[in-house]
């Protein structure tokens, strides 16, 4: 942490969750990549249809908007409720959430399963040191600004800039790791 700036990486289980029911259902269309989850073959679950696409969609994006505006300060209720999702109204996507839960929670909470990658690629980026070669390149110090990253595990062929303090970011270290990327970025921004 920075007196002037503040990025905070972390990798939640909300938007994953939502990724690991969309890739187990083969749904994620041409803005996603399709991503192997660990041993995702075990849930044998059939392709589902179109309409529980579109709610899975639907879903997705009141997620990422709500985060969104959580983040901003509007503190927004969550949409995912798990492992009830008593918010959720489609009762067919409801089903398919609550069924596929107890499959996700287990592989999140594995000894090498997605919280402990979060833990990892939370800890990877060099932030300090992008922004010093930022602030050496353009001759300033960098202006202040809190940006919160949330990781995805997989299914995000890049990151998603839901406003300008809130990033949904996949593990991928072109964006991660990569000093160009970040400072890009921040002569964008600061």
């Amino acid at each position: 942490m920075h007196n002037s700036w503040t990025i905070c990486i972390s990798g939640e289980y909300d938007l994953n969750f939502l990724m690991f029911v969309a890739s187990a259902h083969g749904i994620l269309t041409d803005e996603f990549e399709e991503g192997d989850w660990p041993n995702h073959q075990f849930l044998n679950v059939e392709r589902s249809h179109d309409n529980f696409k579109k709610q899975w969609k639907e879903l997705w994006n009141h997620s990422i908007s709500n985060k969104g505006e959580r983040k901003s300060g509007n503190h927004q209720n969550l949409i995912i409720d798990p492992p009830e999702f008593s918010m959720i109204k489609e009762e067919d996507l409801k089903a398919v959430l609550i069924n596929m839960w107890p499959s996700f929670i287990k592989w999140w909470n594995m000894p090498a399963g997605g919280q402990i990658a979060m833990h990892y690629w939370e800890a990877s980026p060099e932030l300090l040191a992008f922004v010093n070669e930022f602030e050496s390149q353009v001759g300033r110090k960098i202006k202040p600004f809190r940006l919160d990253i949330d990781l995805v595990y997989t299914g995000l062929k890049e990151p998603i800039e839901v406003n300008e303090q809130f990033i949904i970011m996949p593990i991928k270290s072109e964006y991660l790791m990569k000093k160009d990327w970040w400072i890009k970025r921040f002569k964008e921004y600061y």
